[in-house]
């Protein structure tokens, strides 16, 4: 049986949460901190306003609960819903049962249903004595699923990330059928960004079955030398939740018959200050500018102490910060 995800929230920024003290979000992650310690303490990290669509079934939540000690057992941490000025609880966990989950995330599943076609809002709430009980509250994602009887999502498009010009390469593009029932008579298109030209159109008239994903190939030649992304398009009458119907952009270089003589120097004293955009993670200066090359298929040389001779190189990139200084 497949399921809708309506809403994400990846904690990419703070956007559209209210944060009490000690809360705070921070590459990819919202965390409660037992610092500064406060006693007596009741804080909570709130939601804007969400309109559920009708359809609601359940809130998928990732996180971790670290727990330090256990000296109260009035301790504990709570998953609230706000909906016409009332709040209900939906899960409850208290210090003395210990840490909850695992540290890279587990996901907690909560039926929601009964508050389906209504706005809400989602709290994390803790309490008690003193917050030096805790050693963190990490909350990596939140999903609300729906289930829909149609629903069709393109979820990737796969292939090179490198071409060359006049070159013929094949990308797959992944079609998952979320809705309850069988699917049929669909359209599916790739794009290039770049020029906002198609590259593909496929009508397809067979069955994807609920949950089930179909593979479709898509050959292209590109004619000039340039950066783009490919995205795939489905469109089908009668789709109930059209907010997934494009899919997220898969980078494509087509280069140019030219090299490049590329130097990357690591200065930037091995502090993550970057966010990648692509993963969601914290990175250093460094880290992030390897990737973008490594993604674009180009090749370059890597140093921590500049060499004594640079007039080899026609590109150099430098990081040159942070720095502590005492």
């Amino acid at each position: 049986m497949a399921q809708t995800p309506a809403y994400s929230e990846d904690f990419s920024s703070a956007e559209g949460w209210s944060l009490d003290e000690n809360w705070l979000i921070d590459g990819g992650n919202m965390q409660f901190m037992w610092s500064p310690i406060i006693t007596n303490f009741s804080l909570s990290a709130t939601s804007d306003p969400i309109t559920l669509m009708d359809n609601a079934e359940e809130l998928i939540i990732t996180q971790y609960l670290d727990i330090f000690g256990t000296s109260s057992p009035s301790e504990e941490a709570e998953i609230i819903i706000m909906a016409n000025g009332d709040e209900f609880l939906l899960w409850e966990h208290l210090h003395s049962s210990g840490n909850w989950g695992q540290p890279a995330g587990t996901e907690l599943l909560l039926d929601i249903s009964e508050f389906a076609g209504q706005e809400i809002q989602i709290k994390f709430h803790t309490h008690g004595p003193t917050t030096y009980e805790w050693n963190s509250w990490n909350v990596f994602k939140l999903e609300i699923l729906v289930m829909l009887e149609n629903d069709l999502t393109v979820t990737e498009v796969e292939g090179p990330l490198v071409i060359d010009v006049n070159e013929t390469g094949s990308w797959e593009v992944n079609v998952k059928n979320l809705g309850s029932l069988p699917q049929t008579d669909f359209t599916l298109k790739l794009f290039s960004f770049k020029y906002g030209d198609m590259i593909g159109i496929i009508d397809f008239t067979d069955v994807v079955a609920p949950g089930q994903t179909k593979t479709f190939a898509f050959d292209w030649t590109p004619i000039v030398a340039h950066n783009t992304a490919l995205y795939g398009v489905v469109i089908k009458e009668g789709d109930e939740f059209e907010d997934n119907n494009i899919s997220k952009s898969h980078f494509v270089r087509v280069s140019p018959d030219i090299e490049f003589s590329i130097l990357v120097w690591d200065n930037d004293n091995d502090i993550e200050t970057i966010t990648d955009p692509e993963k969601g993670d914290l990175v250093t200066p460094s880290t992030g500018l390897i990737r973008a090359l490594e993604s674009a298929g180009l090749d370059y040389d890597f140093c921590t102490s500049l060499p004594d001779d640079l007039f080899t190189y026609e590109i150099l990139f430098g990081t040159m910060g942070c720095y502590c200084v005492s």
